[in-house]
């Protein structure tokens, strides 16, 4: 008898979801993708650019047939950064290479890449989710928000839903924790003025300004135009505000309040969001305190990507999510291989599930706290001087 639904449901059409799929789809075990998106269309445009590692997220990118082709489009000579204080002063600077270690990809190209690799017919749009729950049979059922609609029968539910994750709660406790600090995202388009000093300022790469726990930051993208990043300390819930939201509502009176904390910043500095021409979105920052002794290894679901370790910006999140993906294909696939028949039985996929918790908690746990010194050096009230200090003395670095 054919089960009425596959066996595993992932929930979420992100990175590390979508990786996950493509590598089961080449060996054959059935799922579902549950997102919340209406269709590829309506992806956002906001997202930046990655860069992908040669150790890390390409390893995963070939184990899934797709590193020739994320070669194709990824950007080589956008291996640039370059890290000025509050006067515009350059302290370090990263020139680019066209070497394989670090290329980069907008999000958008590499979620493109991702989803041509995996068939339409497996992906359930317009599906967002409003909870898991374990069924006394050990199966287990997503409940989606529109009407209310139960899908049960899963063997397995994989959690790769992102910050807000509703499968997190059957696993851990722990919730995001803000930051401290939104990022207010605009861009320099093409056709702006301002973007011949952009170009000459940025290039294809990064440009980040930081003192005293600010940052601003500009990254070039495939189509020519700037993403710029202008944190803030606002409080929790700030955007969302009716004065937040106002002001966001109205991008040039947002641009005047943003200067307002950054007016004893060079004009370099300033131009970046004075003579910036897109809307605003914000970014609250979040982290999720991460710790083996709060998590419980539940039969039947599991997590990946942000759903598993958020943590704020720090250059590696993409490449842990992926790296997470094919951490859990890996067991699933040899589990399902070995022990699946024709008959229904699916393998001991719980068996999969405890192989990969155990391989990638200590793994992301170990990453966070060699990343913890970089991120909170860029944060740091001496930034950047005490960020590059630390890179001059081997203290941290870009790999």
């Amino acid at each position: 008898m054919v089960a009425s639904v596959p066996p595993i449901a992932i929930l979420g059409a992100g990175p590390a979801g979508l990786l996950l799929a493509r590598i089961l789809n080449l060996h054959s075990v059935p799922y579902t993708i549950f997102e919340r998106d209406a269709s590829p269309a309506s992806f956002s445009r906001w997202g930046g650019t990655l860069d992908i590692h040669h150790n890390t997220g390409q390893v995963a990118l070939a184990e899934a047939g797709l590193l020739d082709e994320f070669k194709r489009i990824a950007r080589y000579d956008a291996q640039v950064l370059k890290i000025a204080d509050r006067h515009a002063n350059i302290v370090l600077d990263v020139s680019g290479s066209d070497d394989e270690k670090r290329p980069e990809i907008d999000r958008r190209d590499l979620r493109d890449l991702l989803l041509k690799a995996v068939p339409d017919e497996r992906i359930r749009w317009g599906s967002k989710v409003a909870k898991v729950e374990r069924e006394e049979d050990g199966t287990m059922t997503v409940l989606l928000a529109e009407g209310g609609k139960a899908v049960r029968g899963f063997k397995l539910v994989v959690g790769a839903d992102g910050a807000w994750s509703k499968a997190r709660s059957l696993v851990t406790a722990a919730k995001p924790i803000y930051a401290g600090n939104t990022f207010f995202t605009t861009s320099v388009s093409k056709s702006n003025p301002y973007h011949a000093t952009m170009s000459s300022l940025v290039g294809p790469g990064m440009y980040l300004i930081c003192d005293s726990g600010h940052q601003i930051i500009a990254q070039g993208l495939a189509d020519g135009s700037y993403q710029i990043n202008i944190s803030l300390p606002v409080t929790e819930g700030w955007a969302t505000s009716s004065a937040g939201a106002a002001l966001i509502a109205e991008p040039q009176a947002l641009r005047k309040f943003l200067l307002q904390f950054y007016a004893d910043w060079a004009p370099t500095a300033t131009d970046v969001i004075r003579k910036s021409d897109g809307a605003f979105r914000p970014w609250p920052l979040y982290s999720l305190l991460l710790e083996a002794s709060s998590w419980k290894s539940v039969p039947g679901l599991t997590l990946v990507g942000d759903a598993a370790h958020l943590e704020i910006p720090d250059g590696e999140g993409v490449n842990r999510a992926l790296t997470d993906g094919v951490s859990l294909a890996r067991r699933i696939v040899a589990h399902y291989r070995v022990l699946g028949d024709e008959d229904g039985k699916d393998g001991d996929l719980d068996a999969a599930v405890r192989e990969y918790e155990a391989e990638m908690l200590p793994r992301v746990m170990q990453e966070r706290e060699e990343n913890k010194t970089k991120v909170m050096l860029l944060w740091a009230a001496d930034a950047p001087n005490s960020f590059v200090e630390a890179v001059m003395g081997g203290h941290v670095g870009r790999e």
